[in-house]
């Protein structure tokens, strides 16, 4: 395609623009349609930010230490709004945004870049406009949260990995210092470092150059891994353990027979944000079998050229199984990067496409980018439409509840919550996190069943939640409300043990695992014994399950 430079630039110029002026939008949007779209960890890494610039150390509650969340972003660029102005709420939370706006635009620079180094510029153009012109990505990294500097830091450190000079001590010294930048901006970065790692040592063996490359490796990954030390040490000596408590309590949460699935491994494939499978329809085998589709495109058109892109091969599959089958997690953010790993192949391919048969790809690579693009854009649409009318929906009722809390109830009230980001935000008071994300005491007192004596040591006065949610939590973790089984979260080797058992029982060769479940466990008492219902908030789509607020006798 003969295009003059000029031209070129006026692309990519054009394209991006579209694409900060769509995340700029969306940052701008009012407080209500936030409310809706957003996920209340949003609020929980804002109060920390904001607890922060106030000097009130690293805090969510503004009492209790907490290492549940990822520290780079809200310990700096995140806290930025609250130094200029920490009682304007409204104005931080905004300023959040645009900031995360920002730096997910910034993304199409090292992504164009990347592109570029491997394939050419169509390449690069094709993957800035999956990537600028997608509406769920907009929406997943404009978030108030870590997600937009993550994804940033995470593609700026695979283009450096795959262009500098592994044999220069300084090339290797900046990858370093950026790994491990990328590692405290979302921890599960550590995943493409072990694949860079990895690829690295790969191709030191196949060239026959490990005598000569091992030691500038081996110092990439021994000065990352010093560079990270002193996050872990605070960790164990502060907490106790090395990994942060919001993914201990997720692991605990998600450790009941329920949370188990062959399929676990799929979800991350099905709930991407590059090519959306939602709209397909929901199905395990329509997942593995557009996954499979997708690998066979893309390999049919790069081939062999995937080898300058082993790092990304070799990532691909980490995220799958570390979230699917470790964390038994499906959250569509965890899995940005890996959408962005999608969108990178299928640049790539549909540029060496363009290249092998230039008569018939000049229109089929346009209609297979707007196919893509058309199809995020139903899905996106669907999720709005589902959360003004989902019976789950939530926030805007608890943002309601803040406000009211921090009107009415003592200034000296502690107040326990589950989903306590929204609260911690707006109510002005202490707002105890009693789910774990936030709260490194709760793992203890989960294996102990001393939920009602912890809040009580602690002088929770009130508590607020969904009202029936509220009570199963209470009483499942307390021993005041009858006997339940012990429960111990399974190790890494026991829960692929479980997976292997249900792939044998799918086979009919052996017996199902015997897991612990939730559901067997009824109280002994009501709820009601111990707490009265002072206010009740109605959700718009579920009456039968209004956010109460308790006052905890």
């Amino acid at each position: 395609m003969n295009i003059s430079v000029k031209a070129i630039r006026g692309l990519i110029i054009t394209v991006s623009v579209f694409g900060l002026l769509l995340r700029l939008i969306f940052a701008l949007l009012p407080l209500q349609t936030h409310l809706l779209v957003l996920e209340d960890d949003a609020w929980m890494v804002t109060a920390i930010a904001r607890n922060w610039a106030m000097g009130q150390g690293i805090t969510a509650d503004g009492i209790t230490p907490t290492n549940g969340f990822h520290p780079l972003y809200p310990l700096t660029l995140g806290a930025l709004p609250y130094v200029v102005a920490p009682n304007n709420l409204a104005f931080g939370f905004t300023a959040n945004l645009v900031i995360c706006a920002l730096l997910a635009s910034a993304v199409m620079w090292p992504l164009w870049h990347l592109l570029k180094h491997w394939m050419n510029w169509q390449a690069g153009l094709f993957g800035l406009v999956l990537y600028a012109l997608n509406p769920t990505l907009v929406r997943l990294t404009v978030n108030g949260m870590e997600t937009s500097m993550a994804l940033l830091m995470w593609v700026t450190t695979l283009l450096v990995a795959v262009k500098i000079k592994p044999e220069k001590l300084s090339h290797n010294l900046g990858l370093a210092g950026l790994t491990a930048a990328m590692i405290l901006t979302r921890l599960d970065g550590a995943l493409l470092f072990a694949s860079i790692a990895a690829a690295r040592l790969i191709w030191a063996l196949r060239a026959k150059r490990l005598r000569s490359e091992l030691p500038m490796l081996t110092t990439y990954v021994g000065v990352t891994f010093g560079l990270l030390v002193p996050y872990f040490w605070r960790n164990l000596t502060v907490f106790g353990s090395f990994s942060p408590s919001s993914g201990k309590a997720l692991t605990y949460l998600h450790s009941y027979a329920n949370s188990y699935a062959i399929s676990n491994g799929i979800d991350g494939w099905y709930v991407n944000s590059a090519i959306s499978m939602e709209v397909l329809g929901r199905s395990v085998v329509g997942a593995a079998m557009w996954l499979a589709i997708f690998g066979i495109f893309v390999g049919l058109w790069v081939g062999r050229q995937l080898w300058f892109g082993l790092p990304l091969l070799l990532y691909l599959p980490i995220p799958l199984v570390y979230y699917g089958y470790m964390m038994q997690q499906d959250n569509p953010r965890h899995f940005v990067p890996w959408s962005l790993a999608v969108i990178i192949l299928l640049a790539w391919a549909l540029a060496a496409m363009l290249q092998r048969l230039p008569s018939i790809s000049y229109l089929a690579v346009p209609a297979i980018i707007a196919g893509v693009l058309i199809v995020q854009t139903l899905d996106s649409s669907q999720f709005w439409r589902e959360k003004e009318t989902a019976p789950s929906q939530s926030q805007p009722t608890m943002y309601q509840a803040a406000l009211w809390m921090r009107d009415n109830l003592p200034s000296d009230a502690l107040i326990g919550a589950k989903n306590s980001g929204i609260y911690q935000y707006y109510s002005g008071h202490h707002v105890l996190n009693i789910d774990g994300k936030l709260n490194n005491d709760i793992l203890a007192v989960y294996d102990q069943r001393r939920m009602l004596d912890y809040l009580r040591e602690k002088g929770v006065t009130y508590l607020i939640d969904q009202e029936s949610t509220m009570a199963d939590h209470i009483q499942f973790y307390s021993y005041q409300f009858g006997e339940r089984p012990e429960h111990r979260v399974p190790t890494t080797l026991t829960q692929f043990k479980i997976y292997g058992q249900l792939l044998l029982s799918s086979l009919g060769v052996a017996d199902k695992p015997a897991l612990d479940r939730r559901d067997g466990f009824v109280p002994n008492q009501p709820f009601s014994s111990i707490t009265t219902v002072i206010q009740r908030f109605q959700r718009p789509n579920d009456s039968n399950n209004p956010i109460a607020i308790f006052e905890l006798n």
